[in-house]
């Protein structure tokens, strides 16, 4: 068994869809026709069994039967009753099936379900959430370096790399679920990080001075260029400029390493959720750090050499 979905009615029945791989669908066609439960179905029970423990049985549909004659089913339903019995015993059934198959055991503590409603009013409260995130980010940018040139550029890389994650994620044709928002959020936040460490490096060297942080870009640069001999910043350009920011994409590559490896064994476990997220994450990684950085590189370079 590789799929269990929710439990559903058809003709005031309850039951749930599973579905099967395609040796496991195989191997119950050549039992059912081995055993004769193609032929008389009602004298045939299926049996489900979940560590050893009857789970479900219920005799062979006629028209399942009339079916494997031809053809192996992948897709299949077990009915288990009308009304509100019918229903729990759904509902239980699901659970039993999908822990059956999970990879590994688990251990039951709840089951619920969403509404779809209730599921999108989530999804505005997770860009509420973003677009709060990335105004306080803002507001703590400001206060650390004091200067619009460096606030409004650091914001509108960061919202253009959710704009381009929201666009690949578009073509690919990906859902986007509650896990990929808070994805994006993180990505969000360790974006910002990394235009931090950028613009740090290319204002003192990766030196941190408490009163730096007070003085002015035109006065920075001004000391970065009397430190290298020159009038302006922008006559540094080919040596101090490039060397500061090669030793701030040394740093971010190294990040973006980790978090790619980090994040890998969630995109292959195979949970919908968690996949999701690790996709996102990764994929804000390989657009911020080969699309977003360098840009923004560039774009505070030219406000560092502009009088």
């Amino acid at each position: 068994m590789e799929s269990v979905e929710i439990p559903s009615k058809e003709n005031e029945v309850w039951g749930v869809p599973f579905g099967l791989s395609e040796e496991g669908a195989a191997a119950f066609q050549k039992a059912a026709i081995d055993a004769g439960a193609t032929r008389k179905p009602e004298d045939h029970y299926i049996s489900m069994y979940l560590d050893k423990e009857e789970i479900f049985s219920a005799p062979l549909a006629p028209e399942l039967a009339s079916s494997l004659n031809k053809a192996s089913t992948r897709r299949m339903q077990a009915t288990v009753g009308s009304g509100d019995v019918g229903s729990e015993k759904a509902k239980m059934l699901n659970i039993h099936l999908r822990e059956g198959a999970l990879p590994v055991n688990v251990e039951i503590v709840g089951s619920g379900q969403v509404s779809a409603a209730l599921g999108s009013q989530f999804k505005i409260q997770m860009v509420i959430a973003g677009i709060i995130a990335l105004l306080a980010v803002a507001g703590m940018i400001y206060r650390r370096y004091r200067e619009k040139r460096i606030v409004l550029p650091m914001i509108a890389t960061s919202f253009s790399e959710v704009v381009m994650m929201l666009g690949v994620w578009a073509i690919a044709g990906w859902q986007l679920d509650l896990a990929s928002l808070a994805g994006i959020i993180m990505v969000i936040g360790t974006g910002v990080d990394q235009l931090v460490i950028i613009t740090d490096e290319l204002l003192r060297g990766g030196e941190a001075a408490a009163s730096s942080a007070q003085r002015s870009i035109k006065e920075r640069a001004a000391e970065v260029a009397e430190k290298a001999g020159v009038g302006k910043i922008a006559g540094t350009t080919s040596k101090v400029y490039l060397a500061r920011l090669s030793r701030a994409f040394m740093i971010i590559l190294g990040a973006a390493a980790t978090t790619v490896v980090a994040m890998l064994p969630l995109l292959f476990m195979g949970f919908g959720a968690l996949t999701g997220f690790a996709l996102i994450i990764i994929l804000g990684v390989i657009l911020g750090t080969f699309i977003a950085r360098p840009a923004y590189g560039r774009i505070i370079g030219h406000i560092m050499g502009t009088d």
